[in-house]
């Protein structure tokens, strides 16, 4: 369900942009008016795809690949939304892997390219558009792709886990740091989202896994991205350095022993 927000006249730049939780933010800030630029890292037809249908529905969006264990890709992105679409008013976030192994299995290459794509690259793409915000004195907002995981452990997610509390504590400092410029800092938690992904997931069942949160299903792609549009809207101008979960519940309840 969307908001009826109107975010006219600003631009969004929504990383991991082409499918999931990022093509669902994608659209909704269409919706909201804004002009959206989005990164992907290997789906040009369905980037090219979502970029046309934005078109078709009379929005202005872009794209570009970018590797974002590459610092010089990412503020490139940041570089191609400006002169493409102008200065960024609202960034979110989105690009991540995930790439369980069990601890013992955790390699340092493994390692290092969980935390240089969700935690490495999420801080100094925040910093390139801030830099840009405060310069122009723009009241910005940051939206952060965080995850229960960064609350509660699950087998084989170690680095994971790690990675998304890193994002946590992040979103909190940003926070404090950027608030003297004007700028927005928050994270939005999701639980069992159901993206392309999970069809290749041996242990997927959308049934079973609803029956563990307590809203009784599994959530999807437009059940986050009306948030990440709420927490850059008017709406939220007092709203800074939060976590948002947004889970069904799963985080609240008590597991049974």
């Amino acid at each position: 369900m969307s908001i009826a927000i109107d975010l006219s006249g600003t631009v969004a730049l929504v990383s991991g942009g082409a499918t999931g939780i990022g093509a669902g933010c994608v659209r909704e800030f269409a919706r909201a008016g804004a002009a959206v630029f989005f990164t992907y890292t290997s789906n040009a037809s369905g980037a090219d795809a979502l970029v046309q249908e934005i078109r078709r529905g009379g929005g202005r969006a872009s794209a570009a690949q970018t590797d974002f264990t590459r610092l010089e890709e990412v503020r490139r992105a940041a570089d191609a939304c400006e002169q493409q679409l102008g200065p960024v008013d609202f960034l979110v976030n989105n690009a991540g892997i995930t790439d369980p192994h069990p601890a013992l299995d955790v390699t340092p290459e493994v390692w290092d390219r969980t935390l240089d794509i969700n935690l490495r690259a999420m801080f100094f793409l925040s910093q390139r558009c801030a830099r840009s915000m405060r310069e122009r004195r723009a009241h910005g907002a940051i939206v952060n792709m965080s995850s229960v995981h960064g609350r509660v452990a699950s087998h084989g997610h170690s680095h994971y886990e790690a990675s998304k509390g890193g994002i946590n504590m992040m979103t909190r400092s940003l926070a404090v740091e950027y608030a003297p410029h004007g700028i927005r800092v928050n994270c939005v938690a999701p639980g069992a989202i159901e993206v392309e992904r999970y069809a290749h997931m041996e242990n997927y069942d959308r049934q079973g896994w609803g029956e563990h949160i307590p809203l009784g299903r599994v959530g999807v792609a437009a059940d986050i991205a009306p948030v990440c549009v709420f927490l850059c809207s008017p709406g939220a101008s007092y709203i800074t350095g939060q976590i948002i979960y947004v889970d069904g519940g799963l985080t609240s309840r008590m597991p049974s022993l």
